[in-house]
């Protein structure tokens, strides 16, 4: 891993950004400002703990939260997974809120909005557990957008899939028991993944990371109870030509191309 570059930040600066975020909070009437410090580590903890202020007053707040954390890795005696820590976060909120990468790279001394990207990337990469690796995290996205562009696909089957087999739930659970149980959990997997007539569900929150987490997690409960159901023999004691047949055969189909698409480990 290549030496990280570390901008140097005057005590003054760090006083006057350390300064401005208070002034700004005091101006905007932030309603946690009470709990606002003057030092620099807490401070910056502060603007990621509490946000109930206009997105401006944010966009500001986090490039002088960046300024400061790189006056911290100089001046302030801290473990520098923490400041490691702050950085991503601070970093991730600054995209969120619109910050460009240029801005971000202003603030912490980088030369390229490349090397803000290449900096998140690492962040990403420890964050999952892993080496600090740029080469190993794009694998890891890589994964991760073939999954996202099949839910783009057929999430919407999937889900709607699901839909129809637990309003078949009294037909094929008659008996109770773990087949009931596996419905109860199933059901409710899905009350946390917005629908396909959702109006929750939008074209954003479908690449959102949470949809695709919940999604992953319906996908593998449904399993589960397919698994299970095959294993009963639920389903041999409906009429041959049952619809429901024919969704248990397509929800299979889908469950398990699901599974292929998902990033390994």
């Amino acid at each position: 891993m290549p030496t990280r570059t570390v901008r140097t930040v005057p005590e003054p600066e760090a006083a006057r950004r350390v300064e401005a975020i208070i002034e700004r909070r005091a101006r905007c009437d932030d309603p946690d400002r009470e709990k606002l410090c003057d030092e620099p580590l807490e401070l910056v903890a502060y603007v990621l703990a509490h946000r109930r202020v206009p997105e401006e007053v944010l966009r500001r707040d986090v490039p002088d939260a960046l300024v400061l954390l790189e006056y911290a890795r100089r001046a302030v005696p801290v473990l520098p997974g923490r400041l490691d820590r702050l950085e991503h976060r601070l970093l991730t909120l600054g995209t969120e809120i619109g910050l460009s990468l240029g801005e971000l790279a202003a603030a912490l001394g980088l030369r390229s909005r490349q090397a803000v990207q290449h900096r998140l990337l690492r962040h990403a990469a420890a964050e999952r557990g892993g080496p600090r690796s740029e080469v190993a995290e794009r694998a890891a996205r890589r994964a991760e957008e073939r999954e996202r562009a099949w839910l783009d696909r057929h999430g919407a089957d999937l889900l709607s899939c699901t839909e129809r087999l637990l309003a078949h739930r009294d037909l094929l659970a008659a008996a109770g028991g773990e087949l009931g149980e596996a419905f109860d959990e199933l059901a409710e997997s899905l009350s946390r993944v917005p629908g396909p007539a959702d109006p929750r569900r939008t074209a954003d929150l479908r690449h959102t990371t949470r949809h695709v987490t919940r999604t992953r997690h319906l996908a593998a409960r449904l399993r589960l109870l397919l698994a299970d159901l095959a294993a009963s023999g639920a389903a041999a004691e409906i009429p041959a030509g049952h619809p429901v047949h024919a969704l248990l055969a397509r929800t299979t189909r889908l469950a398990t191309a699901h599974q292929s698409a998902l990033p390994t480990s």
